[in-house]
């Protein structure tokens, strides 16, 4: 498996046909000259960003399940092997 810094190095970008309706596309050709980017750059944009929401929905998805499994005991049990130091000074929320 290569490493992430390798594959970020050799990511490229592909041509990829994006079929949308016509009224969404209108909505983003405005809201690419608003923002005065290209309407390709808004779209990877969106895409990234929607892909992130994605992930971070199946992400909490998973602890809630994980929350929904576990019971009081265990998860003071994990509590019990947490240190007693204060935080570090930059340790912030």
């Amino acid at each position: 498996m290569q490493s992430l810094t390798h594959q970020k190095m050799t990511m490229s970008k592909t041509s990829f046909p994006l079929r949308i309706q016509q009224n969404e596309r209108i909505r983003g050709k405005r809201l690419a000259e608003q923002l005065g980017v290209s309407e390709n750059r808004l779209y990877a944009e969106l895409i990234h960003d929607g892909l992130l929401i994605r992930e971070q929905m199946a992400y909490m998805a998973k602890l809630r399940e994980i929350a929904a499994t576990t019971t009081t005991k265990d998860a003071l049990a994990i509590l019990a092997n947490a240190s007693d130091t204060p935080p570090a000074p930059t340790d912030t929320y």
